[in-house]
């Protein structure tokens, strides 16, 4: 019993510094087009987003240990900065979260991944794919992923007006790294 303990986690590895890369690409015409990247930093409770498009570079900038945040816009040639204060931890959003059966293991950037969909309060519709070989010690660089046991390499997102977005990770970095 104490062997397969174990071996149960031996494969799972928490770390303190990552970096994710995703494609983002949204469904338009009934095909997915490419529309930018997204580069997730974690270092300790440390965590800088960055996203990417023609348009727009945002970067928002947290702490775990912090309340609120730091948000960076870039739009042509204006630049914004903005603090935003995290909603509190007990502020209900999500209304369900099921894990998805699938017939087949998906691999994502080299990772065995499981699903599971969240359905949000706002009838929005996040379809996961994660890693429990990776739980970082920040897996929440989404509010929405705060419950997800391990990193989220894949989701896809559903918006009650009929928009999609898709975000794929294509690279894993467990290096260190300066935020």
């Amino acid at each position: 019993y104490l062997l397969v303990a174990f071996s149960s986690n031996a494969q799972t590895k928490v770390v303190g510094e990552c970096s994710v890369q995703f494609d983002i690409e949204q469904l338009q015409q009934q095909a997915w087009q490419k529309i930018g990247q997204k580069t997730i930093q974690i270092k300790g409770s440390q965590c800088k987003t960055t996203l990417t498009t023609p348009k727009l570079v945002q970067t928002l900038v947290f702490s775990s240990q912090e309340d609120s945040a730091v948000l960076l816009k870039e739009i042509g040639e204006s630049k914004f900065f903005q603090r935003i204060i995290f909603p509190p931890k007990n502020s209900p959003s999500l209304v369900t979260m099921k894990k998805l059966n699938t017939d087949s293991v998906i691999q994502i950037a080299g990772y065995s991944c499981s699903a599971v969909q969240l359905v949000f309060s706002d009838q929005s519709v996040y379809d996961i794919y994660y890693t429990n070989a990776i739980i970082p010690t920040i897996p929440y660089f989404e509010m929405a992923f705060k419950d997800i046991p391990g990193l989220v390499l894949s989701y896809s997102i559903k918006t009650t007006k009929g928009a999609s977005i898709r975000y794929t990770a294509n690279q894993v970095d467990l290096s260190p790294i300066t935020l």
